[in-house]
């Protein structure tokens, strides 16, 4: 099964990676206000915000049969993303699971 990873664009995306952009401002917010030199819970949210930008990218996949999202199940393909723009190595693909639902993705292109 070949999985092509990407980053979630367009309305989806910006709400997605505000709440996931949260943890990391929290994170600065207590690193910042601290008083100790070594301040533990500024640094566990950091790491809870690279672990969870991890599971994003390796959640976020399409293949010949599925799509699926890191907040969603996985969801039986019925027609492949198609190519909406191109600059070099960047390609952004639009992919229409629903009729309402229409998911912009941004993948970095291996030659």
């Amino acid at each position: 099964m070949n999985k092509k990873h990407f980053i979630i664009l367009g309305r989806v995306g910006l709400v997605y990676f505000s709440w996931v952009f949260v943890v990391l401002f929290l994170s600065l917010i207590i690193a910042y206000e601290g008083t100790h030199i070594t301040n533990w819970p500024a640094i566990i949210l950091g790491l809870v915000f690279l672990i969870l930008l991890i599971y994003t990218f390796l959640t976020s996949y399409w293949s010949e049969q599925y799509f699926k999202l890191p907040f969603r199940a996985k969801v039986k393909n019925s027609n492949q993303p198609e190519m909406f723009w191109q600059w070099r190595r960047l390609n952004v693909y639009v992919i229409t699971v629903a009729d309402l639902e229409k998911y912009y993705l941004l993948r970095i292109a291996k030659d």
